[in-house]
């Protein structure tokens, strides 16, 4: 599993094209002030996997078929270093006690240290293709990795003196690895479907997860005291107890990949999709919000909290590195429902498709000038064709839509939609032409 080069392996997995649906509604989600800012990697191909915030400042990241170790400036300057052994594919990287990045070097069958000046140091691995794969420092100073071939933990100390030990179910694939606040390293077991459990001292612990042949990848250990970890054919956010208990969420889009995850500045959990080309947040409740990447494709892998607050995340396939603010959610001031729009009489004529139609909602309803959002319930009524509506402040048009709809079907979708400047929302009809529908909009709220 997972041995072939990373492009050709995503390639593999990537077997279907997800939607943010419920309930065969798209439903569109908001938070207020992201943004998404993608700074392209000088050498082509290069495939880039895994990234971390590093001792410098910096972002640090692994190219699989580059070959090489990448940094980024928070201003979106790139270098790359070129890792000694050819063809090596690193792939995890993680901050070590000792103020350098440390690697794993999945065919090098290699543990890597690169010093923020970039000079690289190479320490064999004891076990003979091993594939070595996620890394993370440990607590007791000494960084731990993963072995998915061998089936091991390995650690290693700064001086480069490595220590193995074996997972207890057999052919279990251990994936990534993240040291846990009860001072133990937790790591999932891709194949083996569980979250495992490794003290300093070399005792494996395993807890099954509830979904079977979820195939978990990315942990982290996140703000609530637990593990939060990824499936990526389950298609859930799992949270492990330190006692092993195992909740998990689904992710709205289905069939997304979700992969690495870490903890972003707002406490909430963040996870790159792979197949989903969305970057998702997920609260320690379970709720989860989903932002398409502008980049088609693009295939996020790798994610990581930056020191200027953004998320940071690694576009495979677009070759990209991407950088994400984080959006902060507002409070939402509730009035009691009321109607802002209705093509049928006030705000008629009927939608038309192909069209967009542009609105006024502050002033309305008690929302005042300063609204930054609403929150609405949208119902479609006497649609001549099947379509679907997208609601959205203006500029771009949204790559979801808010409500969808068949011929002469009634249907009605929740959203939080933002307001422009001047306080409308533009309405595009998506129907063949000369075809219409009616809209009836009733605010239940808005976010100063």
């Amino acid at each position: 599993m997972d041995e072939r080069s990373p492009s050709l392996r995503r390639s593999a997995e990537r077997k279907y094209h997800g939607f943010l649906t419920l309930a065969g509604i798209v439903v569109p989600v908001f938070l207020m002030g992201q943004s998404i800012t993608e700074f392209p990697i000088p050498a082509a191909g290069s495939s880039p996997e895994i990234i971390v915030a590093g001792p410098d400042g910096n972002l640090w990241f692994t190219e699989g078929d580059g070959n090489k170790i990448g940094r980024i400036t928070t201003a979106g300057v790139i270098t790359e270093f070129p890792v000694p052994t050819s063809t090596s594919v690193p792939f995890g990287i993680a901050p070590g006690p000792d103020g350098n990045l440390w690697f794993t070097e999945f065919l090098g069958n290699k543990i890597g240290r690169i010093t923020t000046a970039g000079v690289i140091t190479e320490f064999p691995v004891t076990t003979a293709s091993s594939r070595p794969r996620g890394i993370t420092a440990g607590p007791d100073g000494a960084l731990w990795f993963t072995e998915q071939n061998a089936n091991q933990i390995g650690r290693i100390t700064t001086a480069g003196v490595v220590t193995e030990f074996p997972v207890t179910t057999a052919a279990s694939q251990p994936q990534f690895i993240a040291a846990g606040p009860d001072g133990n390293l937790w790591f999932t077991e891709g194949a083996g479907n569980r979250i495992g459990r490794i003290t300093t001292a070399g005792v494996v612990t395993e807890f099954p997860i509830p979904t079977a042949s979820s195939q978990p990848r990315g942990i982290v250990s996140g703000p609530d005291g637990n593990l939060w970890f990824t499936e990526v054919i389950g298609n859930r956010i799992g949270q492990a107890t330190t006692a092993g208990d195992i909740t998990d969420f689904p992710i709205p889009t289905a069939s997304t990949n979700p992969y690495a995850i870490t903890v972003g500045s707002d406490g909430a959990l963040w996870f790159a999709e792979i197949v989903g080309n969305q970057i998702g947040r997920s609260t320690t409740a379970g709720a989860i919000t989903e932002f398409h990447v502008p980049t088609a494709d693009s295939q996020p892998n790798g994610i990581a909290a930056g020191p200027d607050g953004a998320l940071w995340f690694t576009e495979s396939n677009a070759n990209k590195i991407g950088r994400m603010t984080v959006p902060v959610p507002t409070s939402l001031f509730t009035l009691a429902a009321c109607r802002v729009i209705d093509t049928r009489s006030t705000d008629a004529p009927a939608l038309s498709g192909g069209s967009n139609r542009t609105f006024t909602i502050t002033g309305k309803c008690g929302i005042p000038a300063e609204a930054k959002a609403v929150a609405v319930n949208v119902t479609v009524a006497a649609p001549t064709a099947s379509g679907d509506l997208r609601i959205y402040p203006g500029g771009p048009l949204p790559l979801v839509s808010t409500v969808n709809f068949g011929a002469g079907k009634t249907r009605a979708n929740n959203a939080i939609v933002s307001l422009s400047a001047a306080g409308e929302i533009v309405v595009r009809c998506d129907m063949a032409a000369g075809q219409s529908v009616q809209m009836i909009l009733d605010v239940t709220g808005f976010f100063p």
